[in-house]
């Protein structure tokens, strides 16, 4: 697993590589716009698993503005590396598994971990709480499972959270899904990342409904 050393120096690099490209350009390929501001800014907003954080430009520089919304390091490189990525594909609206990404059988291990493992435990014996956590964030989806919840974790980057009731012979099972353009959006190191930080959203707010009840 990466350590914060190591999400660090992916951010540093991240900023660097973006400061070389065309940041208009990198914005409406990933659904944004760069807009100007006073004092010679331009920022740009991003949506990410419920909350906006603002990205600002000022000459050669590039930073996240702390004070609206504080966003740990590996979250920041992950929206970085969005934007660097990002190509304009169209959402298709087709989903893929985890192992269907390019070397998403060499990261497996690692979203397994990060995602499918949580949410099995948290989510397995009560798999109703998923249709609670629609009302704050994404909303229940028909399939796959027989429970599933659709969350639009970044523009043109949407996930399904998916689960398989147990029965006397079978635990229960779970799976997250991706639309099949995910690729041409992010890598997927950071596919693997965004999954488990989606899963463990999703069960924060789930853990805010199991306290009230």
């Amino acid at each position: 697993m990466p350590t914060q050393h190591d999400y660090e120096t992916s951010r540093a690099l991240a900023l660097d590589t973006l400061s070389k490209l065309d940041i208009e350009r990198c914005c409406a390929n990933a659904g944004l716009s760069l807009e100007r501001v006073p004092a010679g800014i331009r920022q740009v907003k991003i949506p990410y698993l419920g909350h906006t954080y603002t990205l600002s430009v000022h000459n050669d520089t590039i930073f996240f503005d702390e004070n609206s919304s504080p966003l740990k390091i590996p979250d920041q490189a992950l929206l970085l590396h969005y934007l660097i990525t990002a190509r304009g594909e169209p959402v298709a609206d087709e989903w893929i598994t985890f192992r269907e990404v390019p070397s998403g059988s060499f990261y497996y291990g690692a979203f397994t971990k990060r995602a499918i493992v949580p949410l099995v435990k948290y989510f397995g014996a009560k798999p109703s709480l998923l249709g609670e956590v629609a009302k704050v964030i994404g909303r229940v989806s028909s399939s796959p499972g027989d429970k599933a919840l659709k969350i639009s974790a970044l523009p043109r980057v949407p996930v399904v959270l998916s689960l398989w009731r147990g029965d006397e012979e079978f635990p229960p099972e779970a799976n997250l899904y991706f639309d099949k353009s995910i690729a041409s959006y992010l890598p997927t190191e950071d596919i693997a990342y965004l999954a488990g930080a989606t899963v463990y959203k999703v069960i924060g707010i789930a853990r805010q409904f199991s306290n009230k009840s």
